[in-house]
């Protein structure tokens, strides 16, 4: 039997004991701390250990002090209705608390019911929507919260209900503690620096998964990445789009609205949105047009990333859906009437299923139903057009129980959302094993631990690293697990993929730079009396938490290196990513004149300017595994990408190109994943490929050009798409 932790306040045997966890309990009751842990090694089992002990602590001093008939209580907020009451359940089962103590409170209960409730709770556990409104009504007073958690916190920035109840939580708390957890606090110092402001944080705690006191707590994952090629008929039929698309953005260059750095991106057509609307403002009557012209680009790339990367059912419900709403907009019906798009809406509709995912999901799914016919599978898809598609092609494969979706509370036409109680529900049947395939939105991201959810689906690659995280976590969990993610070549999959990995390496790093950069938190005198009420019970022995932390730190001494108890947040950690692949390639020369039209020249040197040579694209070679990506293209692509994605330059240019022979001289100096990846036609392995960084394209400018590449080739503004996607990005929240 493991090691278990004891406390007045928590139940028997409910806790195990690890060494990491109880160290951050130590830090987290000395100071507002950010509790940055990878998913599944158990940061609310911390934050339950950090309730009972302020509890306990805060019942003594007001019972000793002038505020006697006042009361302390603690205060949980979360962004989903269903986590609010997964968490609701685990306190109960945590806290050597009356049920009736601890409450779970959603914007389903009217304010008037609400008030009488925070009356009789020790622990509200909310979400923080009714907590702001609550607050700010006067309904509710934070004075005697003496403690805050927050879970996913990397949701407190801006104008987020989260932030909001930090910001007045440090306003009226007399006793304030705040203890905010993550898995993924945000890839720029920006985020951080805001998340860590507007939460009051002092102090900042961040593991990686490879860190040796975390390591043996780790269950497996493996992660493969599937590239799938286009199937030639959604390439035929879409080629007149592309054309038209084509088209379009020269009329934009030659207007000089749309400035292109690689592809015909989202993000470009906003950026020339703007200046469209600047110079409407400034009275250029032929800007009108060309704010026509801008929006029915944009609505191509959101039709070709749709039919390209989601399939054919899923471009065939966006035009429907756009079909159904013209009569009413006069935008749409423009687009709507558009030759093109209206011979690809009949091609369409006489046009079965043939993109290469919807397969390669039904086998994925029926692989590892029969060779564990007790597993749980999760499917993420982020368009609700795509989770009705698929749960219409999962729907009676052979070893399911039942296929479920789980989408957010907000409906859309012709489709119901999931109420509050819905999507409690289904959980519960996914977890009890009456379903046994779970396609989700964005909603089923964050925090919710299903025990047996045995392989995670990513049906599309994110660009967030947030999303992409949160996804992954929801497999490996209390045992090995398995992320497949499919790709479709030559789609701003591509782009997407290497976006989120460049993300997510450089979080670590801004991490620790905006921990550098920030006050040093308070000191406590005697940090080990803020644990001694708990104690480890092991092998019938009793020794206290503080003497099982130095125990624990003393034997992993050689692997951990020189540092004291608080090892986490004094010593610098690595950069550390799952398996994940970034390219590193030549970035092309940009001149004035490339990035004007060709048609369009200056009064001068653009006349007599001489063509930029065509870009090469060097793949880095590795003795093991053979060459990245095969042979390059004529037309400067590898593997389906772009020359504009550039990984391992900085925004100024300032890191120096290295020649592939440089890159395997440092070898020794580089962050390495390694992945199987497998051809989607065939389904079988070929050679695993290795791919690095250099040391040099680890500095912030050097992530930043690759992410800034990245995100130009990457459909970034999921409004482009209207009805169709889920829009939740995580929130089944309630609201009043």
């Amino acid at each position: 039997m493991p090691p278990s932790v004891a406390h007045p306040l928590l139940s028997a045997e409910v806790a195990q004991a690890r060494a990491y966890q109880l160290d951050a309990v130590r830090a987290g009751l000395g100071a507002n701390t950010l509790l940055v842990l990878p998913t599944g090694t158990g940061k609310t089992p911390i934050a339950w250990m950090v309730m009972a002990q302020r509890l306990h602590e805060m019942r003594e001093k007001y019972a000793s002090s002038s505020r006697a008939r006042s009361r302390p209580w603690i205060l949980m907020v979360a962004p989903t209705n269903p986590l609010v009451v997964q968490h609701q359940r685990d306190a109960t089962r945590w806290l050597e608390l009356d049920e009736s103590e601890i409450i779970a409170l959603t914007g389903k209960i009217s304010p008037q019911k609400r008030q009488p409730i925070y009356d009789d709770a020790t622990v509200v556990i909310s979400t923080p929507q009714v907590i702001r409104n609550d607050v700010n009504s006067g309904t509710l007073s934070l004075a005697d919260c003496v403690l805050l958690v927050v879970d996913e916190a990397h949701h407190s920035t801006g104008n987020h209900a989260m932030a909001q109840v930090g910001d007045l939580y440090g306003e009226s708390a007399t006793n304030a503690l705040v203890l905010a957890c993550t898995a993924s606090p945000g890839s720029t110092e920006q985020q951080v620096s805001e998340v860590c402001d507007r939460l009051t944080i002092e102090r900042i705690i961040a593991k990686r998964s490879t860190d040796p006191m975390i390591t043996p707590y780790q269950k497996n994952m493996d992660i493969v990445e599937l590239r799938l090629p286009i199937h030639d008929q959604i390439i035929a039929v879409a080629a007149p789009l592309n054309e038209m698309l084509e088209d379009l953005a020269q009329r934009l260059q030659r207007q000089g609205f749309l400035v292109i750095k690689g592809g015909i991106s989202s993000r470009a057509l906003r950026d020339a949105q703007q200046r469209i609307s600047q110079s409407i403002a400034a009275g250029r009557n032929t800007a009108y047009h060309a704010a026509r012209q801008n929006a029915d680009a944009q609505r191509m790339v959101a039709l070709l990333y749709l039919l390209e990367g989601q399939g054919v059912n899923s471009a065939l419900r966006h035009l429907e859906r756009l079909e159904a709403n013209a009569k009413g907009d006069n935008s749409q019906s423009r687009f709507l009437a558009i030759p093109q798009v209206r011979e690809l809406l009949g091609k369409l509709r006489a046009m079965q299923e043939v993109h290469l995912k919807i397969p390669e999901v039904k086998r994925l799914v029926t692989e590892k139903l029969r060779s564990d016919p007790t597993c749980r599978v999760i499917v993420f898809a982020t368009w609700r057009d795509s989770v009705a598609m698929l749960l219409e092609e999962l729907s009676g494969i052979e070893g399911s129980t039942k296929v479920e979706r789980f989408v957010g509370q907000s409906s859309r036409e012709g489709e119901k959302g999931m109420t509050q109680k819905a999507q409690v529900e289904t959980l519960d049947r996914f977890r009890s094993g009456e379903s046994n395939v779970l396609i989700c939105t964005s909603v089923g991201e964050e925090g919710l631990d299903v025990p047996s959810a045995d392989r995670v689906i990513f049906y599309e690659p994110v660009a967030s690293e947030i999303r992409t995280i949160q996804r992954r976590g929801r497999t490996a969990r209390h045992r090995e697990g398995d992320v497949y993610v499919l790709v479709s070549e030559d789609t701003r999959d591509v782009g997407v993929l290497y976006a989120a990995a460049a993300r997510e390496a450089r979080m670590n790093r801004v991490l620790e730079k905006v921990r550098r950069r920030r006050r040093p938190p308070r000191l406590h005198p005697n940090p080990d009396s803020l644990i001694d009420l708990f104690v480890v019970i092991t092998a019938g022995e009793e020794i206290s938490a503080a003497q099982f932390i130095e125990d624990e730190f003393a034997r992993l001494q050689p692997e951990l290196g020189q540092g004291d108890g608080l090892a986490m947040q004094h010593r610098k950690a690595e950069p550390e990513s799952p398996p994940s692949r970034i390219m590193r390639r030549d970035a092309p020369k940009m001149t004035p004149a490339a990035l004007r039209p060709k048609t369009q020249l200056s009064i001068t040197e653009f006349a007599c300017a001489e063509p930029e040579e065509t870009p090469v694209v060097h793949a880095i070679p590795d003795t093991d595994a053979g060459t990245i990506g095969g042979p390059a293209s004529s037309s400067g692509k590898v593997a389906g990408v772009e020359p504009a994605v550039v990984a391992g330059k900085g925004e100024n240019g300032g890191d120096e190109e290295k020649s592939p022979g440089d890159d395997e001289n440092a070898q020794g100096s580089r962050d390495r994943w390694r992945l199987p990846v497998l051809d989607g036609r065939k389904g079988e392995p070929v050679k695993a490929i290795q791919l690095g960084i250099d040391e040099n394209s680890k500095s912030d400018k050097g992530i930043g050009r690759a992410i800034e590449a990245a995100e130009d080739l990457v459909l970034g503004n999921v409004q482009d798409l209207g009805e169709g996607h889920d829009g939740d990005q995580g929130k089944g929240l309630s609201s009043d």
